[in-house]
């Protein structure tokens, strides 16, 4: 069936307003009112300069934005198309034309009529154009690149009307071209930080930091977008001779794209240098090194497993495994001799090496990510506290800011997971929930002592370091014995309170539970190889105290050692106002630490743990602070700024 059923929403007035269905081809109104809790999000963050498609599986929908010129608001009202995603792709969406009155043909009965697919949007051919032109593929090139590399969400600087809708054609195309049917979202014009949704989402942001493509997939991203601007059928017969269409998952559809590309016959102006070679021809010449660090060295020095705390001296010689989602098992991975330096890379995306260490030391096998002991010692940072000091909700926070490249944006500080897979399970488990559905989230899981997520970091002009992010179970600690092997490695430590935690009684399981910690990080060689950052958490529970209310409203985005110390100075004056100047234990015995206010919903959840949600939404205040501070402390951020931070 080829019917499309529209809804029409009304602007909500303001900022916090609701947004109202207005007509609708849907007879049910509870399942309107359910599209309108569900589109919410992206409803709000769009523009009448762009479009929006989500793909929620079973169905998707489309949405376009209008206004009068006249209107004091971005938008007055969206039109939104339902359908299965097979009759409304995401190609045949961008084909339909702009949003105009006319549109809204409302029947008789006051409804809305259903519409009807067509086997070609009616701006199918200028579409099609726009996204061979150049201006397309340069952004395309960077764009697929990432998405090759494994990258869930992505956000591109928008430039100019029309381009998106031409990038996202042109990709979508060529994901179908390679077989990859995982669902694809874009918000092609994003006034704010968009909503991340599964599987793939693209959002196009004004000043959006320009991004580089992933250096192991740049030459095949560019190959491909030249040869779809050149000669798309011809690219889709080559796809199609060499078996990309047939069923794999993510990694052998790489291994299938390596085999199949490894040269192009091109030339591209927009990335960081010319590839001229000849399609499926004699090998190419050795790739240029990205810049920056380059998978493969820093590795002569041993590396402690994060879990056991075995030191693997070989980490190049052991062998390589990928996680089979079918046989939900890890398996095997085998690498050609014959792959080039810049083809070994690729394949190497979202691999793992198993931890060489002896049964008799350890209970079950465990894996970590190839890229773990491939950019110089890892970074370790842990999240302490009690049960319900909110770290989890922290963690979370920092994580979907980075996501939503505020830590390019606002600090000038370029981040990539370290294992897109591992990174989308913790998009889908904790961020995707807090940030799209305003969700409380549940305790950390006790028993499970491993790193939640990890990205490559680094300054836009130094090396890039691997950080790694533990949250460990509030339980967990007050059994030590049973987190100690992580404590005893980590190099830094963000010690999370609340305002509960200043009553006599929280105060003094707050002080064991950190005491614990403390006495590790007392036996170690050398305490002063932990920096700390003491948060106040879900500070705006008392956001009408002084000092609290100050740095709350407080928006610098400099990485400046003066206001992480007045900042300290001012929180470590209220802690000991209150009477809980135990919880400042790590500023005193750490040689490096701060103190800081932050919230990661902005408000309190209608109940306690998980199934409550936050009314208000969420709006996360300050809670970059803590990381950019503990990069700085951990050497992760060069420069005299950064190394006067914490002392």
């Amino acid at each position: 069936m080829s019917t499309i059923h529209q809804i029409v929403f009304r602007a909500p007035n303001g900022s916090s307003g609701t947004i109202v269905p207005a007509f609708s081809s849907i007879k049910d109104n509870a399942n309107v009112e359910r599209w309108q809790r569900r589109l919410d999000p992206w409803l709000r963050t769009g523009n009448p300069l762009g479009r929006g498609y989500l793909d929620f599986g079973e169905q998707a929908a489309f949405i376009r934005w209008h206004t009068d010129v006249a209107s004091r608001y971005d938008w007055q009202y969206a039109l939104v198309l339902i359908g299965p995603p097979v009759v409304l792709s995401a190609g045949y969406a961008l084909e339909l034309p702009e949003l105009t009155a006319d549109l809204l043909a409302i029947s008789p009965g006051g409804r809305l009529r259903s519409a009807t697919r067509t086997e070609l949007g009616p701006g199918h051919d200028a579409i099609m154009a726009r996204a061979r032109s150049v201006q397309a593929v340069e952004l395309l090139v960077p764009l697929l690149a990432r998405v090759l590399a494994g990258e869930q969400s992505v956000t591109m600087p928008w430039t100019e009307p029309s381009l998106p809708e031409a990038v996202m054609w042109g990709l979508a195309s060529i994901l179908s071209m390679l077989g990859d049917t995982r669902p694809v979202s874009f918000l092609t014009y994003a006034s704010g930080r968009a909503a991340n949704a599964s599987g793939l989402f693209v959002s196009f942001r004004p000043g959006a930091a320009r991004l580089p493509p992933d250096p192991g997939f740049e030459t095949v991203a560019i190959g491909l977008a030249t040869r779809f601007a050149e000669d798309t059928a011809g690219l889709r017969r080559t796809l199609l001779r060499h078996g990309m269409l047939e069923p794999t998952d993510h990694a052998g559809r790489i291994t299938r794209l390596l085999n199949l590309w490894p040269h192009i016959d091109t030339a591209y102006s927009g990335g960081t240098h010319s590839v001229n070679a000849t399609f499926e021809g004699p090998s190419p010449t050795a790739p240029v090194p990205p810049p920056g660090s380059k998978p493969g060295t820093g590795t002569n020095q041993s590396v402690t497993c994060p879990i056991c705390l075995h030191e693997i001296d070989d980490w190049d010689g052991l062998q390589y495994w990928r996680w089979d989602a079918a046989l939900e098992a890890y398996v095997e991975l085998p690498v050609s001799p014959a792959l080039n330096q810049n083809q070994r890379d690729r394949l190497l995306r979202g691999a793992y090496v198993r931890c060489p260490a002896p049964h008799t030391d350890v209970q079950t096998d465990h894996y970590l990510p190839v890229n773990y002991g491939r950019f110089g010692p890892p970074v370790l940072l842990g999240f302490i506290g009690l049960t319900k000091s909110g770290k989890s909700h922290l963690l979370a926070s920092m994580v979907g800011e980075i996501q939503g490249g505020a830590l390019l944006q606002d600090y000038g500080i370029v981040s990539r997971p370290v294992d897109p897979a591992m990174h989308q399970r913790f998009l889908e488990g904790w961020v995707n929930p807090l940030f799209n559905h305003d969700r409380v989230l549940p305790g950390t899981q006790e028993g499970i002592v491993t790193f939640a997520d990890a990205f490559l970091m680094s300054s836009q002009n130094g090396p890039e370091r691997l950080v790694a992010l533990f949250d460990v179970a509030g339980g967990d600690l007050a059994r030590v014995n049973e987190t100690k092997q992580f404590l005893e490695i980590a190099n830094g430590l963000f010690f999370v309170i609340d305002p509960e935690h200043m009553s006599a009684r929280r105060q003094r399981l707050g002080d064991e539970t950190f005491n614990n910690v403390l006495d590790v990080v007392k036996g170690k060689a050398r305490a002063d190889q932990v920096s700390a950052a003491i948060v106040f958490n879900k500070a705006d529970r008392v956001r009408f105290d002084e000092p609290v209310s100050r740095w709350l409203r407080s928006d610098s985005k400099v990485l400046d050692p003066v206001e992480f110390l007045l900042e300290s100075r001012d929180v470590y004056a209220y802690l000991d106002a209150k009477g809980a100047l135990a919880l400042a234990g790590p500023y005193l015995l750490c040689d490096r630490a701060t103190l800081h206010v932050a919230s990661p919903t902005g408000g309190a959840g209608n109940t306690e743990g998980e199934g409550g949600v936050y009314p208000r939404g969420v709006v996360p205040r300050r809670v970059l602070r803590p990381l950019v501070a503990m990069l700085a402390m951990t050497g992760v951020l060069p420069g005299p700024e950064a190394g006067r931070v914490g002392i």
